[in-house]
């Protein structure tokens, strides 16, 4: 070995220890030779392997100097490596001459340079540890310096020590740094309650990496905008979603765990909304068709644009009472984006289910960021993050353009997943008083969907009149299939039905309930678990307590503990009652099939493709001949007795209003015959001619049945009239009709003048009454059949269904003061 100079060696001090710290100076000469006998082997070390990681300081410079040739582009040769260190004046220093020449003649080849460099940069780290701990004594002995200061050093000492990678490349290196920076500035973000001692940090942390402070916070903000997960396998992606089915807190409307930003004009009523919406959330009611999957849900209001006067007097009018105050709401004043330690610490304490930030301008009011730049939505990234690790929905109140869109950066409706929009209805027979609540974007439901609302200033609540656009009328009150089945599903909570199911007990044809099933599934109306091979099941969520004793199980009409029952009031068939089945449905009533009875989705295949019904059910004495009970999932046909289906198809908009449900829907199926449906085609065109080509005119109403006498009355609409509006819950009267928006004009005692679809208006004692029948010939008044003659077909609470002269159906149905009777 070389005789090297040992002057300008690192010198430790030991305790009463007399060993070498840990070294390998012939794995340093191997890896110095390699480098000056192949002048490529440094591009294979030098992202690791660095001048500190030497032991020997001869070594350290001959190391340094390759770097720097190779650096250039020059290379690592022993000529060029003896030159650069005789003219710096180092060649003396190293060894000279001969400890270059020998570092090549004892190398063979750079074949295991990588090896070598590990075993150099191992050494190194353990000499690292050692000197580490006698720093650490060093400190406890210095008495003269605070203690604060002391476990600050040996904290930052210790981590730069055992968390730098041992043999990292240049790129990993890289990685260590940025994940070490975004683990210190997030518990500095997130721990820090007090801004100035924030800023005081970030600059210590801008300082010691040599670093602004505005590219620490960039870079956070970068961290937060790129969050991406690892590759999952199925059954990490299947634990990490914890179910398939989209969850809400308000069925359609508020999604759980998610961000939504409401953006409106000022005055239009924005708050008053969301504190309308909270109150709900409380109660476990609903809003319109929007169903609450639960009650008594937390409720964290950060208030900013309003004084505490103004939001106790908006809550007490809306309603909320102290109890709700005191145990389900949570109020914060005051608060900005600067003070996010805060709002996870009130996250931690409270668990609310929903927070209000109210407004996105006052929570940034200190940020310097301007609203166009992209950092202006830093505060909505952070908090979609606490959404999903907290499980709570954050509700951001903003403002909007000139334009109607939201303020500000396009960042902000990137950074949430659910963007609403209120504004004033701008129609020709709007009030000032309407609403139009639009969603613009969702991630949880179809968007694009337009809701009127009607804004009461005196008890600052917002009445829900429907969607905007829907011919059928389908409002809180909706008498249309839709209605029907939310109000099935509601009475029947976290019950799963087959659409087989759902068309059975409403008598509605099962091609029609899949159709709008899927469209109320897709606005987020009803839950919908679709298991890949079985039939889709259909539901509404609640989240019952534990200790309420409520029992959970499946059908519970079809599965009674102990007598048979039959219920009149929800509507189902007793277990007595003979229904449809599919067939191969082996588990459904306990008497038949005693094991897993749980499930409504065991009992069908699926959903069938025909309207049609092929197989005849036996007679009701039959049956109980033979103590067998068919379930009633199977759909059996009714017999061909000249009420065939409908030839010319379905039409294009449904109309559900015209499905005839008999009064008592408890009734079992075999009171009156034995026959699944009172009808030949309950799905087909209600407009269409109901029998087939060689059907006589005297059986032409059998899928369509007249109106009922114990049914409402169809009003007839005239100026002055006075009418029941089944959305206010109170008399209305008529001062203006407009037949192109299917709209009227009514003044509201106390609520002033007020826009109401026609299906919103029911006959009372003193409304005028229409004088058509089914098979009246009449003179269309409106529209582009203007002065053309018709015959009624059908009168239904949807309205009056014609044909033509000619025998076709028309699609669009009219009203009393449309027709003239002939």
């Amino acid at each position: 070995m070389v005789a090297v100079p040992y002057s300008y060696t690192e010198e430790f001090s030991f305790n009463a220890n007399d060993r070498l710290p840990p070294q390998d100076i012939e794995a340093e000469e191997a890896v110095l030779g390699g480098i000056l006998l192949d002048p490529n082997a440094i591009y294979r070390i030098k992202d690791r392997l660095r001048p500190s990681h030497f032991y020997i300081g001869a070594h350290k410079d001959i190391y340094q100097t390759c770097l720097t040739l190779s650096k250039k582009g020059q290379p690592t040769d022993l000529l060029h490596v003896t030159s650069w260190l005789s003219d710096h004046d180092l060649l003396a220093r190293i060894g000279g001459r001969n400890k270059l020449a020998t570092l090549v003649d004892r190398t063979v080849s750079a074949v295991n340079i990588d090896k070598l460099a590990f075993l150099i940069i191992e050494k190194a780290k353990r000499r690292d540890a050692i000197r580490l701990g006698n720093e650490i004594v060093q400190l406890g002995f210095n008495t003269e310096v605070d203690w604060a200061e002391i476990i600050t050093s040996i904290t930052e000492r210790t981590k730069s020590v055992i968390e730098m990678p041992v043999a990292a490349t240049k790129d990993e290196y890289q990685k260590w740094r940025h994940d070490r920076l975004i683990e210190e500035l997030t518990t500095i973000y997130t721990t820090c309650v007090e801004p100035s001692l924030r800023a005081l940090k970030l600059k210590d942390l801008a300082d010691k990496e040599g670093l602004g402070m505005r590219f620490l916070e960039t870079l956070y903000l970068k961290s937060l905008a790129a969050q991406c997960s690892k590759l999952l396998s199925y059954e990490e992606l299947k634990e990490l979603a914890g179910s398939t089915v989209r969850e809400w807190l308000l069925n359609g409307l508020v999604p759980k765990n998610t961000t939504i930003c409401l953006a409106a004009d000022g005055g239009v009523g924005k708050t008053k909304l969301i504190y309308g919406l909270g109150k709900i959330l409380i109660q476990g009611t609903k809003f319109g068709p929007f169903q609450t999957t639960g009650e008594k849900r937390r409720i964290l209001y950060y208030q900013g644009d309003e004084s505490e006067g103004d939001m106790l007097q908006a809550l007490e009018s809306l309603g909320y009472s102290e109890s709700d105050i005191n145990k389900y709401v949570k109020v914060r004043f005051g608060w900005s984006a600067e003070n996010m330690p805060i709002l996870i610490q009130d996250l931690k304490e409270f668990s609310p289910e929903m927070v209000v930030i109210d407004s996105l301008s006052t929570a940034n009011r200190f940020s310097v960021y301007r609203e166009s730049e992209m950092e202006y939505a830093r505060p909505i990234l952070e908090m979609t993050g606490l959404a999903n690790q907290y499980k709570t929905t954050f509700v951001i109140i903003h403002h909007t353009n000139r334009e109607g869109g939201i303020r500000g950066s396009t960042a902000i409706r990137n950074a949430v997943s659910e963007v609403w929009r209120l504004s004033k209805d701008n129609s020709a027979t709007a009030t000032p008083d309407d609403r139009i609540l639009e969603i613009d974007k969702s991630r949880s439901r179809s968007s694009g969907k337009k809701y009127r609302l009607i804004f009461n200033p005196e008890d600052v609540s917002f009445t829900f009149m429907g969607e905007e656009g829907d011919s059928e009328g389908f409002t809180e009150n909706s008498n249309s299939a839709k209605g029907k089945t939310l109000q099935f599903l509601t009475e029947h909570r976290n019950i799963r039905f087959t659409g087989e199911e759902i068309a059975h007990r409403l008598g509605i044809s099962r091609d029609y309930a899949r159709k709008y099933l899927l469209e109320l599934a897709s606005d987020g109306l009803i839950s919908v678990s679709r298991n890949i091979g079985r039939a889709s099941t259909y539901f509404l969520a609640y989240e019952i307590p534990r200790y309420s004793g409520i029992p959970t199980e499946d059908h519970p009409s079809d599965h009674p503990s102990a007598t048979t029952t039959t219920l009149t009031v929800q509507g189902l068939q007793s277990r007595q009652s003979i229904g449809i089945k599919s067939l191969g449905s082996p588990q459904d009533h306990p008497s038949d099939h005693p094991s897993n009875v749980h499930r409504a989705n065991d009992t069908a295949k699926g959903d069938p493709q025909s309207a049609e019904n092929h197989q005849k059910i036996p007679e009701p004495e039959k049956i109980s001949k033979k103590q067998e009970f068919k379930d009633h999932l199977r759909l059996d046909a009714i017999p061909d007795e000249g009420c065939g289906g409908d030839p010319g198809g379905d039409p294009s908009r449904i109309r559900f209003d015209l499905i005839h449900i008999q009064k008592n829907d408890s009734n079992d199926l075999n009171s009156k015959e034995s026959r699944s449906f009172p009808q030949g085609d309950p799905g087909g065109d209600p407009q269409a001619d109901p029998k087939g080509q060689n059907s006589s005119k005297q059986d032409s109403v059998v899928n369509i049945p007249q109106q009922s006498t114990e049914a409402t009355e169809l009003p007839l609409f005239v100026e002055k009239g006075r009418y029941w509006s089944k959305t206010l819950k109170r008399e209305v009267e008529v001062f203006q009709i407009f037949d192109e928006f299917s709209e009227v004009s009514c003044r509201v005692p106390g609520r002033g003048t007020i826009s109401l679809p026609f299906t919103d208006l029911e006959c009372i004692s003193q409304s005028p009454r229409h004088n058509f029948k089914w098979n009246d010939t009449v003179v269309i008044l409106v529209g582009k059949n203007k002065e053309s003659f018709a015959t009624i077909t059908s009168i239904t609470p949807a309205g009056i269904f014609l044909k033509s002269e000619q025998g076709k159906s028309l699609r669009k149905m009219f009203w009393p003061h449309q027709l003239v009777n002939l």
